[in-house]
């Protein structure tokens, strides 16, 4: 029995072991030898610490087969770890993928490898090429058929419907570009859009929300809000959706409508100051949801628990405007204000920003749309396509 030593435990004994250890002792066990390098890195050690850390998710692995044995590739949870952490210390590279010949107020979505961008009149499809977040020269699609800006534009299966200044509202095939529908109805810029399976949805600049039929293409219902729409998203449950106004009239801003039959069934929210519009919304799940806008605030909304109050409320520090989010719908949000290219990170276990970027450096312009996966962060300014790279970033490789 004296001869044992720790390597002659069982694996899955030495990975509960090691789970309960810090990052840096594992960085520490690491340098002992090879095999503990090995097994002080497998999945099953990380799994405990990735459950605190932020933006981790679950990947899938590519199965090959050779000969009679399967093997499973993927990215190590270590190293999803490593980046998360460089979220956490804002540890990453800024890079410029794209300038604009004139200023836009350009809109991202984020498709698995595709980033598609609204350049002017059309939308544009670039191809993610490498694990460093570049784009390809050329856009792979382009999705022609507006007569002035897009205002707006969001990717459902494999179609993408936008909303812009010509007050049309059209909708594409993504894969292929082809023009699939030309809505008509809106009589005033539509701002913002959204659909279902069955219905498309678009808030327009002078109060109004239609609502189209998507296989007939006929206006079934114009809801009258009182206010600008500048903001609406569909629940995940696609029975309901969200619409953020301008609180110019109306001070009651957040809304939420029933689709079937288009009724209002609750009002977010009470005694917003005059002007305090909601700009962008992002559901998290069907009960909770995220809104931001002018008056500097995000706020999680829980249907649950209250329609009057939300469950949290994070301050912009320096009282500007946030004009974006996403949400990783766990703990990370990323916000883009007016205060000129500022990105901000924020942890919704904590009340205060977790870190702040100025994108672009020395840039004059608001973050006007911002899109972000598990290792990089696009940011669209009026003049250019930045990349946030935080797969390059370097906060903890001592530990690593």
């Amino acid at each position: 029995m004296s001869g044992l030593s720790l390597l002659d435990l069982p694996d899955e004994l030495l990975y509960e072991i090691f789970s309960y250890l810090t990052i840096v002792d594992l960085g520490r066990i690491s340098q002992v030898c090879w095999l503990l390098r090995q097994l002080s890195g497998h999945d099953a050690v990380w799994r405990r610490i990735s459950k605190r850390l932020i933006n981790i998710h679950d990947e899938p692995r590519a199965r090959v087969t050779l000969g009679s044995r399967e093997w499973y590739f993927g990215v190590p949870l270590k190293e999803r770890c490593r980046v998360s952490l460089n979220w956490v210390h804002g540890q990453c590279q800024d890079v410029n993928l794209k300038t604009f010949s004139t200023h836009l107020l350009p809109w991202l979505q984020l498709d698995d490898t595709n980033l598609y961008i609204s350049q002017g009149e059309m939308i544009k499809r670039y191809q993610i090429l490498s694990t460093n977040g570049d784009l390809a020269k050329r856009s792979k699609v382009n999705l022609f058929g507006h007569q002035d800006d897009v205002c707006r534009f969001v990717i459902h299966g494999d179609q993408v419907v936008a909303g812009g200044r010509d007050c049309s509202v059209l909708v594409w095939n993504k894969d292929t570009g082809q023009l699939l529908q030309n809505l008509q109805g809106c009589t005033d810029e539509a701002i913002c859009v959204d659909m279902t399976r069955d219905v498309v949805i678009a808030g327009a600049r002078n109060g109004f929300i239609n609502m189209w039929n998507k296989t007939s293409g006929q206006c079934k219902v114009s809801l009258p809000v009182g206010d600008r729409v500048w903001s609406l998203q569909v629940s995940p449950w696609q029975s309901c959706f969200a619409s953020g106004s301008s609180s110019c009239y109306d001070l009651q801003p957040l809304k939420l409508w029933d689709i079937q039959s288009g009724e209002l069934t609750e009002t977010l929210g009470r005694n917003y100051r005059k002007g305090a519009g909601i700009l962008d919304i992002q559901w998290e799940t069907p009960y909770t949801l995220l809104a931001c806008g002018y008056d500097a605030y995000i706020r999680l909304w829980d249907t649950r628990a209250s329609v009057h109050a939300p469950v949290m409320k994070l301050e912009e520090p320096d009282d500007y405007t946030m004009y974006c989010m996403q949400t990783d719908k766990k703990h990370l949000i990323a916000s883009g204000s007016s205060l000129w290219g500022v990105v901000r990170l924020w942890d919704k276990r904590m009340t205060h920003t977790m870190q702040s970027f100025f994108v672009g450096h020395n840039c004059n312009s608001p973050i006007y749309s911002l899109q972000f996966n598990s290792t990089h962060l696009y940011a669209a300014l009026c003049n250019s396509l930045r990349v946030l790279n935080f797969k390059a970033g370097n906060a903890v490789s001592s530990a690593f």
